[in-house]
């Protein structure tokens, strides 16, 4: 009789047991994220800059000056790479090259350098490309890589971890990439030349003294 009364408690507390158990994981289960909610974060779509050369050979024939093909030649040249006032201009031109011929050489590359962007300088190095019959212009140059947008890689499933959408920045850093005059500023900021301590203390004179000259209105008809 005990026995049989014992079996039917056990029953009863299984029951009870495996619907406590079953109600639990419901619960867990409905709070839990799943694997199709969950992403990585979203990679960032930053600038890349990377350093460029163009190189192009030049044949004096022994001489210092440009010949007239040798002239034309460095024009198609300058106008396929597109010439900007950021470049950085060497001239190669050899190790047994004389200094008097090198430099007049350099001077003559200058004159035409100046046709496209003016008072542009290339820097006479020593390395082994040059030769006594020709001599290497290299152009150095920072280019920008821009992310490619719309990043629409984020799924339009739940966010509970509230990442930021695949998107976020994407057209801001593209934007900015593109309308950069030297993409190596990125890099490192330009040196700012001595400020002129009387310029700008007049404009604070101006605004305490209330000189300040309104703004011209415009009439928009």
């Amino acid at each position: 009789m005990k026995s049989r009364h014992n079996r039917r408690l056990f029953r009863r507390n299984s029951r009870r047991r495996t619907m406590f158990l079953a109600a639990g994981a419901v619960i867990v289960a409905g709070c839990a994220q799943t694997v199709a909610d969950w992403t990585p974060a979203p990679t960032p779509h930053d600038l890349q800059v990377k350093w460029v050369t163009h190189e192009h050979s030049i044949s004096f024939n022994n001489q210092a000056n440009l010949s007239n093909q040798a002239s034309r030649s460095l024009d198609r040249f300058l106008s396929e790479i597109d010439l900007r006032p950021s470049d950085r201009l060497f001239v190669d031109v050899g190790p047994k090259s004389g200094e008097v011929v090198s430099d007049a050489r350099v001077g003559a590359i200058n004159d035409q350098l100046h046709h496209y962007i003016p008072g542009a300088k290339a820097l006479l190095i020593t390395g082994e490309k040059g030769s006594d019959r020709e001599i290497s212009l290299i152009v150095g140059r920072y280019v920008v890589l821009p992310p490619n947008c719309p990043d629409l890689s984020s799924p339009s499933s739940a966010n509970p971890g509230n990442l930021n959408d695949s998107n976020f920045g994407c057209s801001t850093n593209r934007n900015l990439g593109l309308m950069l005059a030297n993409p190596g500023d990125l890099l490192r900021g330009r040196t700012l030349g001595p400020g002129d301590g009387e310029a700008l203390s007049r404009s604070i004179q101006k605004y305490r003294a209330g000189k300040i000259t309104p703004p011209v209105a415009l009439k928009v008809e």
